[in-house]
């Protein structure tokens, strides 16, 4: 450990302090902020107690921790529960709530276990059998609702809330962005969803298609989901396409729909080759004949070739899922915990759909467009068609992008949300991505929680008919106040284009521990790097802050300690400023002091100014005089080491200002 010592300004010194000491007051009203705290909640004009227990015990599900004894409020909207002296407080929004199950009477209690969607899983010790039935049968009811306009989101709409998170996508925006060309435009024909009730009303298709070729194609395809335009690749004019499975049943075929198909094909000049994309076991595909559906005839189409993908449906993925959850939550050993694993089948299962998605992204890289189904085009086709656009588009890398994606692709064509949830998949490369883990965790949790009116609904056409957008709070608006929170410190936007060779072989796999044991306590770090790195960024934005503050400060001093004004002049010229002029200080500030893209903390609405009136510069008070034993070579060596400080800024061991007994600085370069 090494010291060293230099004579400092006081005002100087407590910049530095000042600053950490605003940035964290500042995180922690953020918090607060954020947080529906017990001390203001409302019950009487907000949520209504269906039920209250005292005396309960909360469980340490790996039994670790002692059981915490407090009181469970059951809500029309949460489960609350709070220890008896207030330190612990658990809040769960009813409709996480997945299954709740009651065990037998013990001489501990009755257990209750309350598993919830976001894989949290609650161990509750109720001390009597029918106060414990009582709120199983409450709970029950809460993890059902039978109006969808009981959601808790339907009562959570403020007027003042932004109508831009409403606004997120605009078709024609987009399509226009993605550099459609003539080849493609918006077709009336499900104007007030006449043709499809699961489809979004503007939908783009090959020009030269007439009115009887596209209603022949609806007809002929599930529940009337034709195949309509989703990305554009303008480097090649290569397009993917989205739509459901046809009703051929064994022999049937249908003219119209051929015609489609060609005119999809001709609308890439490059290439009038067309990859048929059908995401299911071919086996699933045939057993499908029986009910008059099924796959298409290979010689009715000329210039296509039928792919298929190994990707089961999403009953399942569901059992293979809830075996996932079982290894990560019941295996005690790790033999039991790999054997569970791999009968669960979940890393094959994500394997197919980035296979899938990977052919996607290579096909229209290649400059051959595709058409995407799988039986009704809103589970497996949303998964490949989304993954594939993540890898071809930087910009839906992005965390604008992404909700583009969403709203596009799952909210636009008809991803059943009210009915079922997909899972998002990692991208390999942590700089290729705005955000980070965590923003995709908050949104897998919203999904299921109805505090929003985003995903309520299984359809553009529900969500109209309910009036979400004037009833409920959106989503995106909530996420956009705490983007900070959800920015990724290892994003190179200029770096990567188009994501090739991603990853696939067996080993590339692993369960993202992240989502499926967030809630255990003591498994996975603490703070994870990305928190960690941005942690340590905001450290050295509040050293170079200080940094620019203090060469204000030689400029000053230069100026009191130079003989006349021919001296102050020349030192005021030594520090890349003019003298003699009103403005030699704002310039000096506009000049030195970094920018809040530089420093990743301020950002220009800030008032800190050395007069008051300049943003992005912590203000100093002047002294009336020069304290004799300061020296200027002193001030600058002491800037050159708070500068090295910064550029060798490590998390929890950084250079630190300290003032001592004599009132000199230290500055602590290891701890």
């Amino acid at each position: 450990m090494t010291f060293s010592s230099y004579p400092a300004y006081t005002e100087d010194i407590s910049v530095a302090g000042s600053l950490l000491r605003d940035k964290i007051s500042g995180l922690y009203e953020s918090i607060v902020k954020r947080e529906r705290r017990w001390s203001d909640w409302d019950l009487a004009s907000s949520w209504r107690i269906l039920i209250k227990v005292d005396k309960v015990q909360l469980v340490d599900r790996l039994g670790v921790e002692p059981n915490v004894v407090g009181t469970l409020h059951v809500t029309t909207s949460h489960i609350i529960f709070r220890s008896e002296e207030g330190s612990k407080e658990l809040w769960i929004a009813n409709g996480l709530i997945g299954s709740v199950e009651r065990g037998s009477l013990s001489a501990a209690g009755c257990p209750l276990i309350i598993r919830c969607k976001h894989f949290q899983v609650v161990n509750l010790l109720i001390a009597r059998d029918k106060i414990c039935q009582d709120l199983y049968e409450t709970l029950l009811r809460c993890s059902k609702t039978v109006n969808v306009c009981e959601l808790v989101a339907f009562e959570n709409r403020d007027v003042a809330e932004d109508a831009r998170g409403w606004a997120r996508l605009d078709w024609a925006v987009e399509f226009t962005r993605q550099g459609v060309d003539s080849e493609w435009a918006e077709n009336d024909l499900n104007e007030s969803y006449r043709s499809c009730d699961t489809y979004p009303e503007r939908l783009w298709l090959p020009v030269t298609a007439n009115k009887t070729t596209l209603m022949g194609s609806c007809r002929f395809r599930s529940r009337g989901r034709l195949p309509v335009l989703t990305y554009f690749h303008k480097s090649n004019g290569a397009a993917i396409c989205r739509c459901a499975q046809p009703l051929t049943g064994f022999s049937a075929r249908c003219v119209e729909d051929e015609k489609l198909m060609e005119l999809i094909g001709r609308a890439n000049k490059n290439c009038d080759t067309l990859f048929l994309v059908d995401t299911r076991p071919m086996v699933n595909a045939m057993v499908n004949k029986v009910q008059g559906k099924g796959f298409e005839d290979e010689r009715n189409y000329s210039n296509t070739r039928f792919h298929f993908f190994d990707i089961e449906n999403i009953h399942v993925m569901r059992s293979s899922q809830q075996k996932l959850i079982e290894a990560c939550y019941k295996c005690r050993s790790m033999s039991e915990y790999l054997r569970t694993l791999e009968s669960s089948g979940w890393l094959k299962h994500l394997r197919a759909i980035v296979e899938c998605s990977t052919f996607l992204a290579e096909s229209i890289s290649r400059g051959i467009s595709c058409v995407v189904h799988c039986s009704d085009g809103w589970d497996r086709t949303s998964q490949t068609v989304s993954l594939a656009q993540l890898l071809l588009d930087p910009f839906f890398r992005t965390i604008h992008g992404f909700q583009v994606l969403v709203e596009k692709d799952w909210l636009g064509f008809g991803h059943k949300f009210d009915d079922r949830c997909a899972h998002i998949g990692a991208l390999n490369d942590e700089a290729a991505k705005e955000f980070n883990d965590r923003y995709l965790i908050d949104i897998h949790e919203h999904v299921y929680s109805c505090q929003f009116g985003t995903f309520i609904g299984n359809c553009e056409k529900d969500r109209k008919d309910l009036h979400i957008e004037k009833r409920t709070k959106s989503l995106w608006t909530y996420l956009d106040h705490r983007q900070d929170d959800y920015l990724n410190p290892f994003y190179e936007p200029t770096t990567f284009g188009v994501l090739s060779g991603i990853e696939t072989r067996a080993a590339a796999f692993k369960v993202w521990h992240a989502l499926y044991n967030r809630f255990d306590d003591g498994l996975l770090p603490r703070e994870t790097a990305t928190d960690m790195v941005m942690t340590a960024m905001e450290h050295v934005g509040v050293l170079e802050s200080h940094i620019a503050a203090l060469r204000i400060r030689i400029a000053e001093l230069k100026c009191q300690l130079g003989k006349g004004g021919a001296c102050c002049g020349n030192s005021m010229a030594d520090s890349g400023h003019s003298s003699g002029t009103g403005q030699s200080d704002e310039r000096l500030a506009t000049d030195q002091r970094p920018s809040s893209r530089e420093s990743g903390i301020y950002d220009q609405s800030m008032s800190y100014s050395c007069d008051g009136s300049h943003s992005g510069t912590p203000h100093i008070a002047r002294p009336s005089r020069v304290e004799p034993n300061l020296r200027q070579q002193s001030i600058e060596e002491f800037i050159a080491t708070v500068a090295g400080s910064a550029s060798h800024m490590r998390y929890g061991a950084f250079g630190g200002l300290y003032r001592n007994k004599t009132g000199t600085v230290e500055i602590q370069e290891e701890r």
